[in-house]
């Protein structure tokens, strides 16, 4: 790879990212380690350190400005303003603010996502899992997306909202509607997905109207019951915040798919799962280091900045490369392999640092051990039944398709299937 690195840092086109994109990275870790993207006068962050740097100094590096590539090439284009159709206008998304009131809002989002609350859902959560299970066929061909990894979050996301009926195909097209937001390339393009997002806010509308009159068990009805800044919480807030919830099934989604994925290309390692299923969380946790479901995000600084011997001007931009800064080997000794016994001391960055640590991230790790757990209690392993084809987006990271077969476990004779 001797081409300069202009002609392969290609990151607003979605074909950069297959396994070719860690070569890329490596080089700009020896020859630009805060590599200037001019097209989008972005600077690209490859380190681990740079990332986590970055991540816990909300104060220097500002989320107020733009948080994905999209937004900066829309901005480019003079069509940043077609976003408004997809915001509240009081809407205040905890992800688009800086401390001190990203803190006030995060502690709302928080209280109302707690591990308690969630702990008390685990047995629906795992009632969600045996059901999609059940409806597999052993040995046959099913695409693992379509059957299981697409319809748990959403499952999840209907009983945690508390949502009268579930309507899995609509729920769908409104998650790929939040998706669509960030791989459009023009005004024009933003029409069909935006007529999905009003269809949306207006089931929303219609089931907080529902929950004030009849309260439940649930998070819309817990937001209701809150207060910020000492009064309820307006409903601009909490219609934002419910879908950022919805549309965390996306990405959740892409973690489910992408651990299926990893599973079948190595089969050793589901041994040893299955032999040791203390090693389950490692497993989750690797899957998350080498397949993050968002590629990054962008910070606007708001001092002048030294990165990597390179010197940032206050209101110029960085990108944080997930997928590179997992793959540092100044912090993971041989980067690209998949090992479920890796040490987690310092940690990967597929769910941020700091102040915007990720708010689903135990909503997300919990859905990936129920379900991981189910299936690896029935399979010994998964086989891939044809090639996957990768999701075709430069802010998300994960399988579009994953046809795969479940090859159940062998019991010995007396053996019962809850005996294995």
């Amino acid at each position: 790879m001797t081409a300069p690195l202009t002609d392969l840092v290609l990151v607003e086109d979605p074909r950069f990212y297959d396994d070719r994109q860690f070569a890329v990275y490596d080089r700009m870790r020896a020859e630009a380690l805060a590599y200037h993207y001019e097209p989008l006068d972005v600077f690209l962050l490859t380190r681990m350190d740079d990332v986590r740097y970055v991540s816990t100094h909300p104060e220097l590096f500002s989320n107020t400005s733009g948080l994905t590539l999209n937004q900066l090439r829309m901005a480019r284009d003079g069509a940043i303003t077609a976003f408004e159709r997809f915001n509240e206008p009081d809407g205040e998304l905890v992800i688009t603010k800086d401390p001190p009131r990203q803190r006030t809002l995060r502690s709302l989002m928080s209280q109302n996502l707690t591990p308690r609350y969630l702990s008390g859902f685990s047995q629906a959560l795992d009632g969600f899992c045996r059901d999609l299970l059940d409806q597999v066929k052993d040995g046959e061909p099913v695409d693992f997306v379509d059957a299981v990894a697409a319809q748990l979050p959403l499952y999840v996301a209907a009983a945690l909202l508390g949502v009268d009926s579930v309507d899995i195909p609509r729920m769908k097209s409104w998650v790929a509607a939040l998706e669509d937001l960030t791989r459009i390339t023009s005004a024009a393009d933003l029409e069909e997905p935006g007529q999905r997002f009003d269809e949306l806010k207006a089931f929303l509308r219609d089931q907080l109207a529902r929950k004030r009159q009849r309260p439940g068990n649930d998070i819309m009805s817990s937001f209701l019951a809150s207060t910020l800044d000492r009064a309820p919480v307006p409903d601009a807030v909490v219609l934002a915040h419910v879908a950022t919830l919805m549309s965390n099934g996306g990405t959740t989604r892409l973690l489910l798919a992408s651990i299926a994925g990893l599973l079948a290309e190595n089969p050793s390692q589901v041994e040893l799962v299955r032999a040791d299923p203390g090693l389950l969380d490692g497993m989750i946790e690797e899957c998350l280091r080498l397949m993050p479901p968002a590629r990054g995000f962008v910070r606007t600084l708001t001092a002048d900045v030294e990165l990597g011997g390179t010197r940032i001007r206050a209101g110029q931009r960085v990108y944080l490369l997930y997928p590179a800064a997992n793959r540092d080997p100044g912090h993971f000794p041989r980067p690209d392999s998949f090992d479920p016994a890796r040490p987690q001391g310092y940690g990967h960055a597929s769910f941020g640092f700091g102040a915007h640590f990720c708010l689903g991230a135990g909503l997300a790790r919990m859905e990936a051990k129920a379900l991981f757990a189910e299936l690896l209690s029935r399979y010994s392993s998964i086989s891939l039944a044809g090639v996957p084809t990768r999701y075709q987006h430069v802010q998300l990271n994960g399988w579009e398709t994953l046809p795969v077969t479940f090859n159940p476990v062998k019991l010995a004779r007396g053996q019962s299937k809850e005996d294995s």
